[in-house]
């Protein structure tokens, strides 16, 4: 599409482009200049993370960074923005009685919705962002209203979702560090129990037998050794316990797939497909020789339709095997994320084997120191185990009170090294709307995108608007281009030097100039559509070839609906259905005209059947002799698509100008008219493009750049006359303007 062509397509349809800028931007001018006044309560929030958790690394790994912070920033997100939070910050605002959209709530839903609807609305009203290149979330609550509540409430909004959010980071961090705290004072209160039980027993059965000799130094030695391995292998098994579970975990995450894979792509570089590009400019090229070839009228089994449909599959196929984009080069990396996980899985694995077999020796050594006991006396032996059972309590007792202790530092270590810390209090501000640059924003876009669709318009529009589309798709060259003008009718005197009579000056030109390829004199005026302005041009071009010194017959053949008479302003009492019925001689109907050289015959009485007028022998005898008395003879047919008086006039007269509508495409009727044309044998003298805009007009245009004012004067006129306006010319004959434009 080229430069002018583009320019003409947005006169065409400038007020579209006007009415659809104006609506789109008068709807968000509304928008925004009707809404309520908004203001927001704002916070920053981040992680504070101990030296130990942020300690520094020799070398870094620039991705493993990256994902720790997105992936931290995301958790705080997401726990802001759960709903346990909103929830919890909901009822309290509820509860309150500062929060008005409560209100609201409680008056519009039953009170089983009421908790879902105030989760949605808090959420519809929170914004929870990163700023970039730091490590600290925006969180913004937006509250409309006048500026005595609305301030207020915003800000107690942001208090109340601040405490509860942290109320909730402090819970989970609790539900992390808590578990292990608690099991080791579970299995301290045990070892306390079994403690007590064992110094019961020993106790009780010492009072029953007083007589039994205290242990001898052997015996004891045995006892202490007993009691150190049974102490040591309940230490393993505790281990063993925590390294299974650890080793569980991190199975787990193996096989969810979190840390990715063992290798990770570092860069990847693509490129369009050239020979693509190629095949698509290939398919275009020929898809657009294809509907030329149909535009020129041949049917679907033409040779030369066969070979650009053939060639438009060649170059598909060849489209669809070809990827849009080529890998050019790929790199990949360790994933630092996978190598960590997997020499933490490796270790627990051997942590895990080593606890099994320490376990499993110790175990077999308690077996064997108390199968020593067995040697003793009963009695010496029941006091001795007694004894032992209450060592080993007290010696788990002692381990579990050690173990506790750890565990309660971890815990508070793991609760004091990371916390939330607040950057901004919760404070309020009003919210700018900016709706200048939102305005000019909807303005520039709705230009852009209205003027896309009048280009788009103007790709599916096949509306003919010049005489190379005319000519394309008529299948006939165009004699004419006459401008649609407020003045439709040309002058009778020769003073007439307007756009109009100068383009139907080089329409009777070009007609004089064809007399080698007409067959005869006679030339019928027709057009397949209604309200091409058929009866215009007829008048048009007999008057202009009277005025160019040529005789002339005008004669009005459309019976069904006949105008050339109120053009001339004569009478239609008796006419051409009288002539053909045998009534009176074609000179008893002839009227004088005020044009020098051109007279008429009007159309006269309907007739029941205008067909069987002109198909008789009379029609043809009566243009006979007017043709011999006469240079041209000129004849008006009613619309060829709806009637078959014109195809009948046309194959009378033998020579048929088609005259088409500018702005109207050429429909498939139109195509039938003109085949059913040629079947009858007539000779298409041209088309004559009538109604052609202003701006598509090259006749009209080079008037009023350069001819407008020089001829102006000639006429008589003032050189300061108006500039022609709007498509439309001023007049001083009102009998020129035709009657109407339908015909």
């Amino acid at each position: 599409m080229g430069f002018w062509s583009f320019l003409n397509i947005l006169k065409r349809r400038w007020w579209l482009i006007l009415v659809a800028t104006a609506m789109v931007t008068s709807v968000v001018a509304w928008r925004y200049l009707s809404m309520p006044k908004e203001w927001e309560g704002f916070a920053t929030v981040a992680e504070y993370r101990s030296l130990m958790n942020n300690r520094t690394v020799i070398y870094p790994d620039t991705y493993s960074l990256q994902v720790d912070l997105i992936t931290r920033l995301q958790n705080i997100a997401n726990v802001i923005g759960s709903y346990t939070v909103i929830l919890s910050t909901w009822r309290e605002l509820r509860d309150s009685g500062r929060w008005r959209p409560a209100e609201l709530i409680a008056q519009n839903y039953p009170t089983n919705e009421r908790d879902f609807a105030g989760v949605l609305d808090l959420i519809g009203r929170l914004e929870i962002k990163p700023i970039p290149n730091t490590e600290y979330l925006s969180v913004v609550i937006r509250v409309q209203g006048d500026e005595e509540n609305a301030p207020q409430q915003a800000q107690y909004a942001m208090e109340v979702l601040l405490r509860k959010f942290e109320e909730q980071y402090n819970s989970l961090n609790e539900q992390v560090a808590k578990p292990s705290r608690q099991f080791i004072e579970a299995q301290y209160a045990q070892a306390k129990r079994d403690y007590e039980r064992a110094s019961r027993n020993l106790s009780e059965y010492m009072d029953r037998n007083p007589d039994v000799i205290q242990n001898e130094t052997q015996t004891g030695v045995l006892l202490n050794q007993i009691s150190r391995t049974e102490t040591q292998l309940y230490d393993a098994e505790v281990q063993q316990r925590s390294v299974s579970a650890r080793l569980a975990r991190l199975e787990q995450q193996f096989k969810s797939g979190a840390v990715g894979k063992p290798q990770k792509e570092l860069s990847r570089v693509v490129r369009t497909n050239n020979l693509r590009q190629q095949l698509i400019q290939q398919l275009v090229q020929a898809q657009s020789e294809l509907e030329s070839q149909r535009a020129q009228g041949r049917g679907e089994n033409h040779p030369e339709v066969l070979r650009a449909m053939a060639r438009v599959d060649e170059v598909q196929k060849q489209l669809d095997v070809q990827a849009e984009t080529i890998l050019d080069s790929q790199s990949t990396g360790v994933n630092n994320l996978y190598d960590n996980l997997l020499r933490e899985y490796l270790t627990a694995i051997t942590e895990n084997d080593a606890a099994d077999r320490r376990v499993q020796l110790l175990r077999t050594q308690a077996t064997q120191m108390r199968s020593r006991l067995n040697g003793l006396p009963l009695r010496q032996r029941e006091v001795e185990t007694l004894r032992l059972e209450r060592q080993l309590a007290q010696d788990k007792v002692t381990l579990m009170q050690r173990k506790m202790d750890e565990a309660t530092v971890r815990e508070q270590e793991l609760l004091g090294g990371q916390f939330i810390k607040r950057i901004d209090n919760a404070n309020v501000r009003p919210v700018d709307r900016k709706v200048p640059l939102r305005i000019g924003l909807a303005f520039a876009l709705s230009l852009i995108l209205s003027t896309g669709l009048v280009l788009l318009l103007s790709q599916m529009d096949q509306s003919v608007y010049n005489p190379t589309q005319a000519a394309a798709q008529l299948g006939m060259p165009v004699v004419a281009s006459l401008p649609r003008l407020r003045r439709a009718l040309v002058a009778r005197d020769h003073t007439d030097q307007s756009p109009l009579g100068a383009s139907y000056q080089m329409l009777s030109t070009s007609l004089l100039g064809a007399n080698g390829r007409l067959q005869g004199n006679t030339v019928a005026i027709t057009g397949a559509e209604p309200n091409v302005g058929r009866s215009t041009v007829a008048y048009n071009l007999a008057v202009t070839l009277a005025r160019d010194g040529v005789r002339v017959v005008l004669i009005d053949a459309d019976m069904r609906q006949p105008s050339l008479h109120t053009m001339l302003r004569l009478e239609n009492r008796v006419g051409l259905s009288e002539v053909l019925r045998g009534e009176v001689e074609p000179e008893q109907v002839v009227q004088m005209t005020p044009v020098e050289g051109l007279v008429f015959i009007s159309a006269g009485s309907a007739p029941d059947n205008p067909i069987r007028l002109l198909h008789s022998k009379r029609m043809d005898d009566v243009l006979e002799r007017l043709a011999q008395v006469s240079d041209f003879v000129v004849i008006d047919t009613p619309a060829g698509n709806t009637f078959a008086d014109g195809s009948v006039t046309a194959k009378s007269a033998k020579n048929v100008l088609v005259v088409h509508a500018a702005g109207t495409p050429v429909s498939d009727s139109t195509r039938e008219f003109l085949q059913r044309l040629e079947h009858l044998g007539v000779n298409l003298v041209g088309a004559v493009l009538n109604k052609v805009r202003v701006a598509d007009s090259v006749s009209y245009q080079q008037y009023q750049r350069n001819y407008r004012n020089t001829l102006a004067l000639r006429n008589g006129h003032s050189a300061a006359r108006p500039a022609l306006t709007s498509g439309q010319v001023e007049t001083q004959e009102p009998e020129q303007t035709a009657p109407r434009d339908d015909q």
